[in-house]
């Protein structure tokens, strides 16, 4: 009675062919009625081996970042690094600036985030600190402003949904990023009966805490919540914490990047014992704004870590606000995502893609109004192996069983550190695109793309479906 058992267990570990393999994805229960795009193609031969209606178009999710990442690199450059300035717009004489001092950026997503540790703020003290060490700042007569002006203010990519807004992977898009546009809310636990205390990073005036979560016995726990009350910066805490819980954490989006970053930048100022006598805006609403101003003096620069470091991040822990901030980068003229998108088609045509019938609606793939075809997105990957870029490249994408978003997926099994690609998920989309190496590493790997959409069924069962695919293009290969 254990014979056929050990006989299935036997034939999941046989090679088989990438064709039956994909017959078995396409009859698949969990996929009935989903749409199912493949591609795959072996280098070692240049043959397409499996491809499932590869020439229509789907929803990629983030599987769309392997275009961003892409763009990103061929225009701008592994080593390229952006810069965060601060601005003296007037004479400083004698320590006292009679202007304004304006924080000035580049559309650096990576300014103020997670290289900072647990306080974003650190960027912004050493710059103080270095326009007090090298231009004696003191006193600022004007205000502090934020200027995002080198792309335009698109806050949202086109087709994100509302209901997310202040979510942390939705966060605003802006030519001044800080603390990557979020909030990080902690709730530390008190004495039954009263309310938890609440600790912001960063800390600053600009946002309002509404705190209506209480601290209670273990068995009265419910689980806490954070909410940003939309357009604003209104923090709507709730739900019920036990006394001797560990400390909750969650992160929102905040409302204009650009402001926050002027606020806290007047809040560094006065901790470091600079007077400042005016208030913290977007230079946008500055009543008075004029585009140059009679003396600017850079007093202060922030260079981001190389694009190369930014791109790991993007890819490997799937960061939305880089993959929307680097593809925009990238783009001539004014950086919006229409230019972004136009510059895109004309860079992804270099790596052999043909990008008609392409619609790239945002960099980060989570707006449901992006197309792209499976087999683009496979040509895209066969050019990039076959450039200069490609080691560059290879290292944004996460590795099955081991970091990133493949941590958890694949361990033990066949596709385990032989698998490196990029997933995607939105609501009834699930992706997964990349290369299935062979054990000897200077060998050609196999490009796959896999695009499921539509599918009814869980996003557990529709992913399960699609890795036991990817274990099978492994299995396909044996031991070569």
């Amino acid at each position: 009675m254990f014979v056929p058992a050990l006989v299935v267990s036997l034939a999941s570990c046989l090679p088989q062919d990438p064709a039956a393999a994909l017959a078995t994805l396409r009859s698949d229960p969990a996929l009935e009625g989903a749409r199912v795009g493949v591609f795959v193609r072996d280098l070692a031969d240049e043959r397409v081996v499996a491809e499932h209606d590869s020439d229509r178009g789907f929803m990629t999710a983030s599987n769309l970042k392997l275009v961003s990442t892409a763009v990103a690199l061929a225009t701008l450059g592994a080593e390229f690094r952006f810069r965060t300035t601060l601005v003296a717009t007037g004479p400083l004489r004698d320590g006292v600036l009679d202007g304004d001092l304006v924080l000035v950026g580049s559309g650096d997503p990576s300014f103020g985030a997670r290289q900072e540790g647990d306080d974003p703020r650190a960027v912004l003290v050493r710059l103080v600190e270095s326009a007090v060490r090298d231009h004696g700042l003191r006193r600022v007569r004007g205000n502090v402003l934020g200027d995002d002006d080198c792309q335009p203010d698109e806050v949202m990519g086109d087709g994100w949904s509302w209901n997310y807004e202040g979510e942390d992977y939705a966060a605003e898009t802006s030519g001044l990023c800080f603390a990557e546009n979020c909030v990080r809310i902690t709730l530390l636990p008190s004495a039954p009966g009263s309310a938890p205390r609440v600790v912001l990073s960063p800390p600053s005036e600009c946002f309002e805490t509404l705190v209506e979560a209480l601290c209670v016995d273990a068995k009265d726990q419910v689980s806490p919540f954070a909410r940003r009350e939309r357009a604003s910066n209104r923090l709507r805490i709730g739900g019920r914490l036990a006394a001797d819980a560990r400390p909750w954490s969650e992160r929102l989006s905040v409302s204009n990047p650009t402001a926050v970053a002027a606020v806290v930048l007047r809040e560094v100022l006065r901790a470091q014992g600079i007077e400042v006598e005016g208030r913290a805006l977007d230079r946008d609403l500055q009543p008075e704004r004029p585009e140059r101003y009679g003396d600017e003096t850079i007093l202060a620069v922030h260079e981001s870590p190389p694009l190369r470091e930014i791109l790991v991040t993007l890819g490997k822990v799937s960061q939305n606000l880089y993959a929307e901030q680097v593809i925009r980068a990238a783009a001539p003229g004014d950086r919006g995502m229409r230019a972004a998108a136009a510059h895109a088609k004309e860079v992804l045509k270099r790596f052999g893609v043909d990008p008609r019938g392409m619609r790239i609606a945002d960099g980060s793939g989570l707006s449901r109004l992006n197309l792209v075809r499976p087999r683009q997105l496979g040509e895209l990957l066969t050019g990039i192996w076959r450039s200069e870029l490609r080691a560059d490249f290879v290292r944004t994408l996460p590795i099955a069983g081991v970091d990133g978003t493949l941590a958890s997926r694949f361990r033990g099994g066949p596709a385990e550190r032989r698998v490196v690609a990029k997933t995607g998920n939105i609501s009834a989309v699930t992706a997964l695109s990349g290369y299935v190496l062979r054990a000897q590493d200077d060998a050609p790997p196999l490009v796959f793309v896999v695009l499921l959409n539509d599918f009814t069924c869980s996003t557990d069962d529709a992913k399960a479906a699609l890795d036991r695919f990817v274990e099978a293009l492994v299995r396909s290969l044996g031991s070569s």
